[in-house]
């Protein structure tokens, strides 16, 4: 319904619905996008940072993601500080450091940040990883 922009009073029932059988990110996050298709701006920021602050690792990564993929590069490089504060530990997050540094230029901390998230990603995601190392290293922006 979202998707389509139909209905979206049914749509904001449905994801209010959801919320009350289990408040998560992914079903607040919902509810903000449906808030923000119907033009209540201030609810939907609302709910967005209510949905922000259940986010894990990786759902405020691809939440950045998202903001860079729509040209917010302001917005996303503030979600990767963000999720750099609140999961330093996190092997994704030096993933999204790697991005901002690159879309900045700044292609030495870029490295430094992939070769981080390298060192700690599962088995399956060190490959891609280095790729991405090895193109930070030619000074080449991985987020084009």
């Amino acid at each position: 319904m979202l998707q389509e922009k139909i209905d979206l009073e049914e749509a904001l029932k449905y994801s209010d619905r959801s919320i009350q059988s289990e408040a998560r990110y992914d079903n607040i996050m919902t509810k903000s996008r449906v808030l923000a298709a119907l033009d209540r701006k201030d609810e939907a920021t609302t709910a967005r940072n209510k949905a922000l602050a259940m986010a894990n690792a990786i759902q405020l990564h691809t939440y950045a993601r998202q903001l860079q993929g729509d040209g917010k590069q302001t917005e996303a490089f503030a979600i990767f500080r963000d999720n750099a504060k609140k999961n330093p530990d996190q092997w994704i997050v030096h993933v999204g450091l790697a991005r901002m540094y690159s879309a900045q230029g700044d292609f030495a901390n870029a490295t430094r940040e992939m070769n981080t998230a390298v060192t700690g990603a599962p088995d399956g995601q060190k490959q891609p990883l280095q790729a991405f190392a090895k193109r930070l290293e030619a000074k080449e922006d991985i987020n084009k």
